[in-house]
């Protein structure tokens, strides 16, 4: 299974994410909204990637699972990711600890980038060159004219999205569309930064074999 590619599994499923102070309930956000947030400041780290100084944005996230079997209490490492199951219950929910190393949130943040710098073509306020390409413009310019919040919406979106997923997948579980994740949306934009590990703890509801 691809980093970043989720094979025969859905996007917009239901998703729990835990504020402070509040659950919220999501079903199929709308990804095209806009959210208010305050400013980010932005600063230049290692290998040219950004971060952030402060930044706040209140926004959910999607997330993927898919259909499969039994499932065992353990922990499993996978490929730039480990998954280790904290807990089950009689009401068949298992929670999961995600820890997903620098080189693939890495490779997820490029990915994502690289899309949405190609949707957005052409860049306001940057002429096109001869054959219709845009100039190099400098990744800084490039992250603010996108919105730093919205780019790591969708890159911590993606990152859940892809290991939930291969989790799910690889070790062959039977789940429900429900997913809560436990941390908020604030939490998890603070805690994540291109090329660093990056964790988050999940809620799967497992269903019963027949």
């Amino acid at each position: 299974m691809e980093i970043v590619a989720a094979k025969t599994l859905c996007l917009g499923l239901n998703l729990k994410l835990t504020s402070h102070k509040h659950t919220v309930n999501v079903f199929t956000p709308n990804l095209t909204r806009k959210i208010p947030c305050f400013s980010h400041q932005v600063r230049c780290g290692a290998q040219g990637f950004w971060r952030r100084e402060n930044g706040r944005c209140f926004t959910p996230v999607a997330a993927v699972v898919s259909a499969a079997e039994d499932v065992e209490v353990s922990s499993s490492r996978f490929k730039d990711c480990t998954v280790m199951i904290t807990s089950t219950n009689e009401d068949q929910e298992l929670k999961i600890r995600v820890e997903v190393s620098g080189a693939k949130t890495r490779a997820i943040f490029e990915d994502v980038f690289k899309k949405m710098v190609t949707a957005a073509q052409p860049i306001p306020g940057f002429r096109r060159v001869k054959g219709g390409k845009t100039p190099d413009i400098p990744r800084d310019i490039l992250l603010e004219v996108l919105g730093p919040s919205k780019v790591y919406k969708e890159v911590i979106k993606k990152v859940i999205n892809s290991t939930v997923a291969e989790y799910v997948d690889k070790e062959g579980l039977k789940v429900s569309k429900d997913l809560r994740v436990e941390q908020s949306f604030e939490d998890l934009e603070d805690a994540f930064e291109p090329d660093e590990k990056f964790s988050f703890d999940a809620v799967i509801q497992l269903q019963q074999t027949t």
